[in-house]
C-alpha cells in the first residue's frame, strides 16, 4: 500500500468516526429534548382520542411542514443565485433543514445559522457571501415576524387584553427584542461609524470589568463582522425588488407554519373557530415565545398554547390538540430536517473521500 493510499485511508476513517459522532449527537439531542417535554404524557388515553381524528386534516398539516421548510430554502437559494451562486434542489434543503433542525435545539435559535452557513461553503460559496445572505434572510424574517405580530395584535387586540399580564409582557418584550435586532442589522448595514463607537464602548466595558480578554482580537473581529453586515446593505440596495420577494416569501412561510394547528383544529371535526383567528392567535403566541433563550421554546410553547387556546378548543381535545400540533410543527419538523442533514453530511463525506480516491490513483 503507498503513502497516499494510507493517507487516504486514515483519513476516510476519520470522516467515518466523525459521521458516527454526528449521528451520536442528532439522536442525543432529539431522544433528548422529545423525553423531556412529553415524560409526563399518557400516551394510552391519547391514543383514544387520536383514533378518531380526520386523517386527510392531518396529512394537510404535514404538508405544509414540508412547505415551510421548503420556503425557507428556496428564500435562501434565491438570495444566493443573486450573488451568482448556482444552487441545487438538494444544497437548498439542506440549507433550510440544517437551520430549522440547529434552530430548534440551541438556546434562541444560534446554532441555525452557522449550520447553513458551513454547507454553503461546502458548496464553494465565499464565507463573506454565506454570511450577507444569512443576515439579510434573518433580517427579512424578523421584519415578518413583527408584521404578522402587528397584524395579529390590530385583529384580535380584545382577545390578547383577556390573556393575561405575563402573557403580555412577553409579547412586548418580544416586539421590543425584535424591532431591536431589526435596528442593529440596519445600524450595522447603514452606518459603520456609529455601530463602531458602539462596539468599541461595549468591548472596552467589558475589558475593563475584567470579563473579557483579548481586547485588541475581539476589536478586530468586531470591525470584521461590520463589514460582512454592510456589504449586505449594499446587496439589499441594488436588489429591492428581491427583498420584497423574499419578504413575501418569509411571511408565506410563517402562514404555513401557523396553519398547521388549524388543520389540527379541523381534524377534530371542529370548525367553530375561523381560519383568520387561528393564524391572530398562532402570531400572537410566536411573538411571545420566539425570543426567549430555551432550545425550542420548549414547556412554554407548550404552555402558552393550553392557556390560549382554551376557549378554541374543547377541554376534552385540549391537550391532544396540542400534543398533535407541536409534534407536528416542531418534534416532527426538526426530526425530519435532523434525518436529511445528516443524510446530506454522510452523502457530502462520501464523495469528498471518492473524489480524493480517484486524485490519488490519477497522481499515481
Amino acid at each position: 500500500m503507498t503513502e497516499k493510499n494510507s493517507e487516504f485511508k486514515a483519513g476516510r476513517t476519520k470522516n467515518q468516526l466523525i459521521s458516527l459522532a454526528v449521528v451520536a449527537v442528532l439522536i442525543f439531542l432529539t431522544f433528548y429534548t422529545l423525553y423531556n417535554s412529553i415524560e409526563d404524557l399518557d400516551f394510552r388515553d391519547l391514543y383514544n382520542v387520536f383514533q378518531q381524528l380526520d386523517m386527510k386534516y392531518i396529512a394537510l398539516s404535514v404538508l405544509l411542514m414540508a412547505v415551510f421548510v421548503l420556503i425557507e430554502g428556496l428564500n435562501l437559494a434565491a438570495l444566493t443565485r443573486a450573488l451568482g451562486y448556482r444552487v441545487s434542489f438538494a444544497s437548498l434543503l439542506v440549507y433550510s433543514s440544517s437551520d430549522i433542525y440547529f434552530s430548534a435545539i440551541t438556546p434562541s435559535a444560534t446554532g441555525g445559522q452557522p449550520a447553513s452557513a458551513y454547507y454553503m461553503s461546502k458548496d464553494g460559496m465565499q464565507v463573506s457571501h454565506a454570511t450577507t445572505v444569512l443576515v439579510v434572510n434573518i433580517l427579512l424574517y424578523t421584519m415578518s415576524l413583527i408584521l404578522m405580530g402587528l397584524w395579529a395584535l390590530a385583529v384580535e387586540f380584545p382577545f390578547f387584553m383577556g390573556a393575561g399580564k405575563l402573557f403580555q409582557i412577553l409579547f412586548f418584550v418580544g416586539v421590543a427584542l425584535q424591532v431591536g435586532l431589526v435596528g442593529l442589522c440596519l445600524m450595522c448595514m447603514f452606518s459603520k461609524s456609529l455601530i463602531k463607537k458602539a462596539g468599541n464602548w461595549g468591548v472596552n466595558l467589558l475589558h475593563r470589568v475584567r470579563l473579557l480578554k483579548n481586547r485588541d482580537e475581539k476589536l478586530k473581529k468586531m470591525e470584521e463582522s461590520i463589514g460582512r453586515y454592510q456589504s449586505g446593505m449594499r446587496f439589499i440596495r441594488k436588489k429591492p425588488g428581491l427583498m420584497a420577494a423574499v419578504l413575501g416569501g418569509n411571511v408565506l412561510q410563517r402562514i404555513a407554519f401557523f396553519s398547521i394547528g388549524w388543520f389540527v383544529y379541523r381534524s377534530f371535526g371542529l370548525e367553530q373557530a375561523g381560519y383568520g383567528e387561528f393564524i391572530a392567535i398562532q402570531s400572537l403566541l410566536a411573538m411571545a415565545v420566539n425570543s426567549l433563550p430555551i432550545p425550542g421554546a420548549i414547556g412554554i410553547s407548550e404552555g402558552s398554547f393550553l392557556f390560549l387556546f382554551q376557549t378554541v378548543f374543547p377541554a376534552a381535545v385540549l391537550a391532544p390538540a396540542m400534543i398533535l400540533t407541536r409534534g407536528i410543527n416542531y418534534y416532527l419538523c426538526f426530526i425530519l430536517c435532523g434525518v436529511y442533514t445528516l443524510i446530506y453530511h454522510l452523502h457530502m463525506l462520501k464523495s469528498k473521500g471518492m473524489n480524493k480516491e480517484e486524485t490519488n490513483e490519477q497522481g499515481e
